[in-house]
């Protein structure tokens, strides 16, 4: 899944999500509201929604994120 760089997802502070399936899992819980960082609100610079399904390519506004999966921690 392509994401933009902007898209913030507002959970607690220090809240880790280790993996892809974790971060999906959590998204479409849909439990905490998202946000654009060129914005600073619930919608994206083109004055659309901001949130996963609705920040990927096409839109004017996207720039695609580089880091989208963590990797696990050493143990």
């Amino acid at each position: 899944m392509k994401l933009c760089q902007s898209l913030r997802w507002k959970g607690w502070y220090g809240q880790r999500v280790w993996s892809e399936a974790d971060w999906l899992a959590a998204a479409a819980s849909n439990e905490v509201p998202w946000s654009c960082v060129q914005t600073g609100e619930a919608w994206g610079a083109d004055d659309e929604l901001a949130c996963p399904e609705e920040c990927q390519p096409g839109r004017a506004c996207f720039v695609p994120s580089v880091r989208l999966v963590r990797p696990l921690p050493n143990s």
